[in-house]
């Protein structure tokens, strides 16, 4: 885990924090997993970080009571609302979480608004009520999660073309309809697959086509890792199992990889009726719609023309449902 504290030097107090919790971490060079952003109202700090966001990294921030009521209000009332009020609060939106040092910072935090996701670590340089190593696991703790969540995001090409594998083998359940040898990746890249399959609810496919490819994964509980989620998120799951009652559920969004698992089950089903799943589909005014989603499945589960009622449409709209699908657990 490489991470990068971004912090005011002249501030003596948030020196020795980020001290503290740089104890043990190992030097890197490149790019940063986190960004560690420490208090508020320096724009060039601020600048670093918003480029490393947009380079990759995850940023976290532990505002050091910057973000108190009365300093902000009294930002409002100096500046006017100005630009500096202005990418202060965009940051703390783009950070996966922010780390309050006391539950009065914590409840400040949270009538503020400006980000859901906080937690709260006592900081031992100023306080008794922790001892360093705990301030330092709690915050490794803190950025394990952040790791841990959206990691389609974080995933290697080698890992997204496995599962693509994964998803096929174990919708088949036979080693012969995917062709090519799987990619050999990482136990990192693993956690990453899995703990993805378990949030888009998939893991049973990932787990039979890991079976069925003869691979062997490391075991990996991914229901007792912790993560970020969207706010609404819940645990996507397909009501009809019809194709055309998982188009319309596709349709009405949001678009999940369980759907589209379900509905290349769908496909594949001995009595489907083509005709009639295509005549049902344009009546509703869906089949444009469904020739979109068969692209994906394409891509995704890796379906075989054959199956297909339609030809796949592959253009503008259709790479709109892929951000679309990627940006399901994004928060």
């Amino acid at each position: 885990m490489k991470t990068l504290h971004l912090y005011p030097a002249d501030d003596p107090l948030i020196a020795a924090h980020v001290a503290l919790l740089q104890e043990g971490e190992e030097p890197f060079s490149g790019q940063p997993d986190i960004v560690h952003v420490h208090g508020c109202w320096r724009y060039n700090i601020v600048r670093q970080a918003m480029r490393a966001h947009r380079q990759g990294a995850r940023i976290v921030m532990t505002p050091h009571n910057g973000l108190s009521p009365w300093i902000v209000s009294e930002r409002r009332m100096t500046e006017k609302l100005s630009k500096t009020l202005l990418w202060q609060r965009r940051m703390v939106e783009s950070a996966y979480v922010i780390i309050a040092q006391g539950p009065m910072e914590s409840e400040a935090l949270t009538q503020l608004g400006w980000n859901p996701r906080i937690e709260t670590i006592r900081n031992a340089v100023v306080t008794n009520s922790i001892t360093p190593e705990a301030t330092r696991r709690h915050t490794l703790e803190v950025y394990r999660k952040v790791l841990d969540s959206n990691t389609i995001e974080l995933m290697s090409d080698d890992s997204r073309r496995l599962m693509t594998m994964l998803l096929k083998a174990g919708i088949t359940g036979d080693r012969r309809w995917v062709a090519g040898e799987a990619p050999d990746i990482s136990e990192t890249e693993w956690r990453r697959l899995l703990v993805y399959a378990d949030h888009e609810n998939v893991r049973t496919v990932i787990d039979r086509g890991t079976h069925v490819m003869g691979l062997r994964a490391p075991y990996i509980e991914t229901a007792q890792i912790k993560s970020y989620l969207p706010t609404d998120y819940q645990l996507p799951k397909v009501d009809n199992h019809t194709v055309e009652g998982i188009v319309s559920e596709m349709h009405h969004g949001p678009l999940t990889l369980r759907q589209i698992v379900e509905l290349d089950r769908a496909l594949r089903r001995p009595d489907a009726d083509d005709e009639r799943m295509v005549d049902e589909l344009t009546e509703k005014r869906l089949i444009r719609y469904f020739r979109h989603v068969l692209q994906l499945l394409k891509e995704v589960t890796l379906l075989d023309e054959g199956f297909m009622p339609v030809d796949a449409i592959d253009d503008k709209q259709t790479e709109k449902l892929r951000r679309q699908l990627l940006a399901h657990l994004r928060i």
